[in-house]
């Protein structure tokens, strides 16, 4: 398969992921972790009144910053 630059395509300027995966991980295992606890991970078994707790909320700011690091 071609570059982007060989097919004549823009270069899209993403970070490097390689260069600092401990955020992203780090982000990933702590909404994973938050995810389970509010029974929303794996099987669906949702706590009651779940999108209201604390720890969705915090799970929608990690969602934000993930968006940030990926997509620039």
């Amino acid at each position: 398969m071609k570059k982007y630059e060989e097919r004549g395509e823009p270069l899209m300027d993403k970070p490097d992921l390689k260069k600092d995966p401990s955020e992203v991980e780090k982000l990933v295992k702590e909404k994973v972790s938050l995810a389970r606890k509010l029974g929303i991970w794996e099987s669906f078994n949702p706590v009651e009144d779940y999108q209201n707790k604390e720890e969705f909320a915090q799970i929608t700011e990690i969602d934000k910053r993930l968006s940030v690091i990926i997509n620039g």
